[in-house]
């Protein structure tokens, strides 16, 4: 067998071209995929922001009396953070907001006013859990707590 040393000559060039190519189209590969990331989790915030809501406005639509407890599921990305409740007459006692690592958003209820015991907006994370509750004698307002 023959001892052919001419393809050795030329391995260290090509090694060179890959280990470019791989430091130029890494960077661009890897901001696709956080773009992409980031786009599900402010879907997926906006999703169940949006199960809320709906919960929220049928328990003020049946009146009072009604409780529930709602989770916030466990699968959303650790970054979302959902804020849901204020004080009376404020803007965020009627909307429901999300953050998805950078990205913000809101679901505005209709004709329901959700309260929080401090008059803060309830910050909720995946995995917890809020009790609903229509209070006696009041239409159209929702109180809300996390558990």
């Amino acid at each position: 067998m023959r001892r052919d040393e001419r393809g050795i000559e030329g391995l260290p060039l090509r090694l060179l071209i890959v280990a470019l190519l791989i430091s130029l189209t890494l960077p661009a590969m890897l901001s696709v995929l956080d773009g992409t990331t980031a786009g599900m989790a402010e879907r997926k915030a906006a999703e169940v922001a949006e199960d809320i809501a709906r919960t929220v406005e049928g328990m003020a639509a049946a009146g009072p009396g009604n409780v529930r407890v709602v989770d916030v599921p466990v699968d959303l990305p650790p970054n979302v953070v959902l804020y849901i409740g204020g004080g009376n007459g404020t803007a965020a006692s009627a909307r429901i907001a999300w953050s998805a690592g950078g990205d913000e958003g809101a679901r505005y209820l209709r004709e329901v006013c959700v309260l929080s015991g401090d008059n803060a907006p309830v910050r909720l994370t995946p995995g917890d859990q809020m009790r609903l509750e229509c209070p006696p004698g009041q239409w159209g307002v929702v109180t809300v707590a996390k558990l």
